[in-house]
This record gives C-alpha cells, structure tokens and sequence, in this order.
C-alpha cells in the first residue's frame, strides 16, 4: 500500500484540481448541508463545497495531506474538519451526511465493497453522491500497468489477474454494480482533463521524484529497477505528448459518477 504522505501529492493535486468544480455541480445544492469529501488529499474538493456553503468533513488517511487541506482552509477563512482514517471503515455514524463526494480518490481503497458498504451507511435517504475515477486507457493506465508489473516482477510473480485482480474503476458497469449492491444508483458519463507540464521529460520527472505511489514503489524494487523504468517511462509519455511546441499536453479521460440511495 502506498504511503500518501511521501513525495508531494500537491502537484498531482494542482493537475487534477480541474475536475473539482464538476464534482461539486453534480451535487448541488449544498448550501448547508453536511458534506463529506473521502481521499481529500490536499482538499481541492472539500474546500470547493466549502466555497459553496457547505459543512464540509475532508476524510484521509494521510496525516501531512490532511494538514495541508487545513492550512488550505484557513487561508481562505474556510472552515473545514478534517478526519483521519481508513476508507473501509467509516468513523461516522448512520445517515451522517447529505452529500458525499471523492475527486479521484476513492478509487484508492483497499477494499471497494466495505467503501461501497460505508458510503451507503453514512448518505441519508436523500442525500447525493458524486465521484471520479479515471477510464482504463491512454497514459496513466499504462503507468499503472507498469507499475504493477514492476512489483510482481520484484518479487517473482505475475501480475494479478481474473479474480485476484484490483477492482476496474474504469468499468463503469462493474462501478454501477457495486454501489447499487449498497443502495445506491449511479449515472454516469465520460468528461475530459487535460494535464500541462513544460516538457514531457519535466512531467515524467515530476511523477518519479515526487508522487507518492512512485516514491513508495521505489522503495520496494529498489533504485537500480526505479531507474530503469524512469528510463522505460519517458518515451511512452513522449508518444501521449499533444503538444508541437516542446511542452507537454496530454487529455485524459474520466468517468464522473453521480447518483443517491434507492
């Protein structure tokens, strides 16, 4: 399991901010309702609900994300609770919120069934959920995959597939499924965000140096194999390049889920 609080999830953070205001639009209204915002990371989703008047709880596991979130609301003269903990296990009671959303976040849990459980404990009868998660093609599925393959290949195996293979976010059927299992109905539909970064070599860097998940990999392959696979990586993120003036641009896709409890 990656460790959120190395590196510095904040330029993630800043690339994908773009979705937020989509999230929020998906919920609305939410003036005064009680929100919560699960894998809030940095906050950009919690402190845009709280911009809109909400009550807003931003819920992570990692303590440093969950201090910048804080030091990000109080900045604004926002307020925001922040509160620690496991994505499968909400410590909140029944019926807590009227509002839950996660900006590429969720996608993150250990065990999506347990997430899908507690998301449907807390939401009231009529309350709304919006989420995100990215669709299985382009440049960051191919990272993913590598990434996998880099591990089993570490430790001797193949990477996991069939039934031993992680949740499919990206399979917006399999998404819908999961959360009617919970009460929950979904709608769905696919929206676009583009990435920018001076070069595609920068942007590569910028995933290798600092991004948590990179960062904890690294630590289990070691540095020779890290490196290799920086290498490995940088023409692939040159051939997703859209750009023809040496910067770099990328549009990727994601699923934006939006529904309540039936």
């Amino acid at each position: 399991m990656s460790n959120w609080d190395k590196g510095s999830y904040e330029v993630t953070a800043e690339q994908i901010a773009p979705a937020t205001p989509a999230v929020a639009d998906a919920v609305e209204p939410v003036t005064g309702k009680l929100a919560l915002d699960l894998a809030c990371g940095t906050g950009n989703e919690a402190l845009e609900l709280a911009r809109r008047g909400a009550r807003v709880t931003g819920y992570d596991g990692a303590p440093r994300l969950l201090q910048v979130a804080g030091e990000r609301a109080a900045a604004e003269g926002l307020e925001l609770e922040r509160v620690q903990g496991d994505l499968a296990e909400l410590p909140f009671a029944d019926d807590s919120f009227e509002i839950v959303t996660s900006v590429f976040g969720l996608i993150f849990t250990g065990s999506p069934q347990d997430s899908a459980a507690e998301i449907g404990r807390v939401l009231r009868p009529q309350g709304r959920i919006a989420f995100t998660s990215w669709v299985e093609e382009g440049l960051f599925q191919y990272m993913q995959d590598m990434a996998k393959a880099a591990v089993a290949s570490h430790f001797g195996q193949a990477p996991p597939e069939g039934a031993d293979a992680p949740f499919a976010w990206g399979d917006e059927v399999a998404v819908r499924e999961l959360f009617s299992e919970s009460g929950l109905m979904l709608q769905v539909e696919t929206r676009e965000l583009v990435i920018e970064e001076e070069s595609a070599a920068a942007l590569n860097d910028r995933w290798f140096d600092l991004h948590p998940i990179w960062i904890t990999m690294q630590e289990v392959i070691g540095d020779e194999a890290y490196e290799e696979m920086r290498r490995e990586a940088l023409p692939v993120v040159e051939s997703h390049n859209e750009a023809s003036d040496g910067s770099f641009r990328n549009t990727l896709r994601y699923l934006l889920f939006e529904g309540s409890p039936v």
